[in-house]
């Protein structure tokens, strides 16, 4: 204890003949940038705020076939449980971009567009003639462009678009004054057409979604065309937000039909237009209970995968309890190693559970989606990552209609065959500089 306390002694000896030897401000600008650097560790990498470290339900969680589940899940997210509509399945560029380009066309009225990324080429160059030829026409276009995502848009056409009358705004650009929210970005995927045509996934405005899926350069990724009360209830996901970047608030039949030209169907489905808060984040809660209601399957792909206490306790509760779970990823050909990285780092817990990993081998997978026993799905924007959890504004479907669930499960059985399944002996026996690189990309993409 003597020794201690002389050691203390002479720190503190010490600190005071440092702080002498320099004037007052430069000791308080050396204590300002010590507490400022300080703080900004503790607010990425230590602050937990109020939220509870695991979510739990207070009852046996009811099967996603059932009355009760969609009510309940509903609920849980503070959305509607609503009805009708109809989803087309569009895989890749050559499915999705064929379909929205003759959706733009069919226009009457309106056009509303809000995807993540925009960037100049040929996917821009095919669609942007398009919007300009409808909006001159008389159908009235906005488009919604993310300030980080959109950065790389070709400002001189999208100005030629808006001397038509068209309207384009930037969602949070990087302005002085709110900086503070800059990192959290506009990532869902709302394109409706008249209020009654929709598509929602994972599709961006760039060359790497053309194509079929054929090359490295042509990424995997799929796109949900809906119509009638889902396309209607898809339009939250962009009205809120151009509200919030344009002042101008959507109302009206042209914007919220009341009236649709094809038959109602049966399918029931939940829309969630999340905006996180601090301590208020509805996707987790909505990624979650569906998960939590698998009986026999649980089927996932997708492109970022970072886990958080919630996630890997299901996914491992589910496996060892017979479901038979699936994870699909990308492979080598992600656009971010450190998040593959940081992926690899849970492959070893869940493949001892028994959860089946697999990675998809030909080009970047960034399809996202995920089936529950063959009789739910959900689809849309959010990734499997602390972003989509947290972070971003995302807007997920989560569909109650077996045709659809089976059509999906049937092509995330054929992606598997393109994809290599991971072996646990392996992963055990990874040397140390593998498990430390992925150790350490699993805690930076737990801030990403």
């Amino acid at each position: 204890m003597k020794k201690f306390i002389k050691t203390m002694k002479n720190l503190f000896q010490y600190a005071a003949s440092a702080l002498t030897a320099y004037r007052w401000w430069q000791v308080a600008f050396f204590i300002i940038g010590v507490v400022s650097v300080l703080s900004i560790i503790g607010a990425l990498f230590f602050a937990k705020g109020s939220s509870p470290k695991y979510h739990y339900t207070n009852g046996p969680v009811p099967a996603v076939d059932s009355l009760d589940f969609p009510i309940n899940l509903a609920h849980t997210v503070n959305a509607g449980l609503e009805e009708g509509g109809s989803v087309e399945i569009l895989n890749n560029g050559d499915g999705f971009y064929p379909a929205l380009l003759d959706s733009f066309r069919d226009a009457k009225k309106t056009i509303n567009f809000s995807v993540y990324i925009w960037e100049d080429g040929e996917a821009s160059d095919m669609i942007l003639p398009v919007l300009l030829e409808k909006q001159k026409q008389g159908v009235q276009v906005r488009v919604l462009l993310d300030g980080l995502g959109s950065k790389n848009a070709p400002d001189d056409l999208f100005e030629e678009l808006k001397a038509s009358g068209a309207k384009v705004e930037s969602y949070r650009t990087a302005t002085f004054g709110k900086l503070t929210r800059y990192h959290r970005r506009n990532h869902r995927r709302s394109i409706v057409i008249d209020g009654k045509v929709g598509f929602t996934g994972g599709m961006a405005v760039s060359d790497s979604w053309l194509g079929n899926a054929q090359s490295p350069k042509h990424w995997r990724d799929m796109m949900f065309k809906v119509s009638g009360p889902m396309a209607r209830s898809l339009q939250d996901a962009f009205v809120d937000h151009w509200a919030s970047s344009s002042g101008e608030i959507l109302l009206g039949e042209d914007i919220y039909p009341t009236a649709f030209e094809q038959p109602g169907s049966e399918i029931k489905f939940v829309h969630i237009a999340s905006s996180p808060a601090d301590d208020s984040q509805p996707m987790p809660k909505f990624l979650l209970l569906p998960m939590l209601a698998a009986k026999e399957k649980l089927y996932i792909a997708t492109p970022y995968f970072v886990g958080d206490t919630d996630l890997m306790e299901v996914l491992r509760h589910k496996a060892h309890n017979g479901v038979d779970v699936r994870l699909m990823l990308p492979g080598k050909n992600i656009d971010n190693k450190m998040v593959r990285w940081g992926a690899q780092n849970y492959y070893q817990d869940l493949l001892e559970a028994g959860v089946k990993v697999y990675e998809y081998q030909p080009t970047f997978l960034h399809s996202k989606f995920f089936v529950v026993d063959d009789k739910m799905s959900v689809i849309g924007s959010p990734n499997l990552n602390s972003r989509s959890r947290r972070l971003d504004e995302e807007n997920a479907m989560a569909i109650f209609d077996a045709g659809l669930a089976q059509q999906l499960s049937d092509i995330f059985v054929k992606d598997l065959e393109l994809s290599q399944e991971q072996n646990y002996d392996q992963w055990k026996k990874r040397n140390p500089l593998i498990r430390f690189l992925q150790l350490t990309s699993r805690i930076i993409s737990q801030q990403s």
